[in-house]
């Protein structure tokens, strides 16, 4: 979400200044890849770019050709990273100084942005209203072709209900993943905002006061961790009558237990969502650790994912959109919630 949101920042600036980019989106991948379907990079005329289509070696053609190639319309450009392929770790050059060795095919769209470029109302207002990302059928004169339509939505919220000192690299993780930092206390001397410079708001939250609805959408997820075990109550308590992508207790089961029973709660109650103790199984020890466990675990639910190992997993490690027609590709067009 933070690569969105620099990508989202530079198109500002560009529409602001009346110009054009180029928006490059990978479409469609055979074999092993860096990015997924869906990676983009926005360029402008004079080079400044936000996003990434690869781990970097793609790059620098498409700021090299982006512009030319997009001349005449939206192009669909194929980069071979295979061992037999042009881009391949046995034929690096000095022309494309590529050698990615990534073992894979990767289509990438070029199309040039405009601030006044039409769009598909009728299927973008469809596929918005189901809150989803998929490829439509479209009238197209090219036969075959689909229409992919990306619903971009906000960035994960986190509620970090606890200002102790191991709330702090929590939230500055969870900043650098791009997510909205909101952290609450009800302690004044500890809800201070010099305090958690990484954070988007520090709240002073009164015991007995409701959480705000403002604060809770279908993409917010909370941790409980404020070491108090009255306050720890009193919100679970509370979030129990939200419905949240994620809720963490810190500390361990027994004591959770204790406050649910006390709560007049049960883990059922909250459904999958409620981890407790929360964070992976990773050996975590000290504050540091804990919040990488936590995040990891935040992330590995809001995707679907156990948390398992990689090398463990059958089939591939990413989720991609199978594509009845190999032939076709996909043209892309963003909604944002």
């Amino acid at each position: 979400m933070k690569e969105l949101a620099e990508i989202l920042t530079l198109w500002e600036q560009v529409e602001k200044a009346g110009e054009s980019a180029v928006l490059a989106t990978v479409v469609k991948t055979q074999g092993s890849s860096y990015r997924l379907p869906g990676a983009r990079m926005l360029l402008t005329r004079y080079g400044k770019r936000a996003g990434a289509v690869s781990g970097g070696c793609l790059e620098d053609d498409i700021v090299k050709k982006g512009w030319w190639l997009t001349e005449n319309g939206p192009v669909v450009r194929r980069y071979d990273t295979t061992p037999d392929g042009e881009l391949g770790p046995d034929r690096e050059s000095a022309e494309t100084g590529f050698g990615l060795g990534c073992n894979g095919i990767i289509h990438v769209l070029l199309e040039r942005v405009t601030p006044q470029q039409p769009s598909v109302l009728p299927l973008i207002r469809k596929v918005r209203a189901e809150r989803s990302s998929r490829t439509v059928t479209h009238t197209h004169p090219r036969e075959g072709s689909l229409l992919f339509i990306e619903t971009l939505v906000p960035p994960v919220r986190l509620l970090v209900f606890g200002a102790g000192d191991d709330a702090i690299p929590v939230t500055n993780l969870a900043q650098i993943l791009g997510w909205q930092v909101i952290v609450l206390d009800g302690r004044a001397h500890y809800a201070r905002r010099e305090k958690f410079p990484a954070a988007d708001d520090v709240m002073v939250r009164r015991s007995g006061e409701p959480v705000p609805d403002r604060l809770i959408d279908p993409w917010t997820a909370a941790v409980v961790m404020t070491h108090s075990y009255s306050q720890d109550l009193e919100i679970v308590r509370n979030l129990s009558q939200r419905r949240l992508r994620y809720l963490g207790v810190l500390g361990p089961r027994k004591r959770t237990e204790q406050i649910l029973s006390e709560a007049g709660l049960d883990d059922h109650r909250f459904g999958s969502e409620f981890h407790s103790p929360m964070g992976l199984d990773i050996g975590a020890d000290g504050a540091q650790q804990v919040a990488l466990a936590v995040l990891a675990e935040i992330q590995a639910t809001l995707n679907g994912r156990d948390g398992g190992r990689l090398r463990e997993r059958d089939g591939s490690i990413h989720v991609r959109e199978a594509i009845e027609d190999e032939n076709t590709f996909r043209v892309r067009s963003i909604v944002c919630a």
